[in-house]
């Protein structure tokens, strides 16, 4: 999981990347798969595309701080996938997942956030084709339980279902907008997914506007 603080500059490894948009008349930061990204009284928008992947948002609007992450639980092959459970706590698969939701909490927490005073909201979890059909019902398993076992506080979420997902979230207000895509536009967000889940699996060796919805 790679945090990233809001004043590091973007470079090629970066794990988001930011643009202004004129029509909305601010900033705009995408979050890449394995990103975080977390800001304070900001005005500016946090967003990801999601196919497989988790997408978890919180803000504490107390203090206006707010952020997201973008991950997905690693597995070394089908039988892991098919094995594991969400209690299994020493699998390389929860550990990550794990280490995925605290590096959001504690980056919130350390620009002045309050634990108690967190909302979040749950996207992403599609039950893509091929290799990642069962990692998306993982995913939504584990960060159900997580946020359960956490006692975090969920606001909104959709997760699941068969199509991937465009998400924008306003960290100041905690307002999330998502948008389906439709599989005839998903090429890209499926490789991008593949590429992260075959980057995870070497680290595990070594060791349109009409359609939004607003949450």
């Amino acid at each position: 999981m790679i945090a990233v603080r809001e004043h590091q500059p973007r470079h090629k490894n970066s794990h988001f990347n930011r643009f202004y948009h004129p029509q909305k008349e601010k900033h705009i930061i995408k979050v890449l798969p394995g990103g975080l990204y977390c800001t304070q009284n900001k005005d500016e928008i946090i967003a990801t595309g999601l196919g497989s992947c988790i997408a978890a948002c919180a803000w504490d609007d107390d203090v206006g701080v707010g952020g997201m992450n973008h991950f997905l639980l690693p597995f070394d092959n089908p039988n892991q996938v098919k094995s594991w459970q969400p209690n299994s706590l020493v699998s390389t698969a929860s550990r990550y997942g794990t280490h995925a939701m605290e590096m959001l909490l504690n980056s919130l927490i350390d620009r002045g956030a309050s634990r108690e005073n967190l909302q979040f909201k749950l996207f992403g979890g599609a039950q893509m084709l091929g290799r990642s059909s069962m990692i998306g019902e993982k995913n939504v398993v584990f960060v159900l339980n997580y946020a359960e076992q956490e006692h975090l506080k969920i606001v909104a979420q959709d997760l699941g279902g068969l199509e991937p997902r465009k998400v924008m979230f306003d960290p100041l207000t905690g307002k999330a907008w998502l948008k389906r895509i439709p599989f005839t536009e998903v090429h890209h967000l499926q490789h991008q997914e593949e590429k992260y889940a075959s980057q995870l699996d070497k680290e595990s060796h070594r060791k349109h506007d009409d359609d939004v919805e607003l949450f």
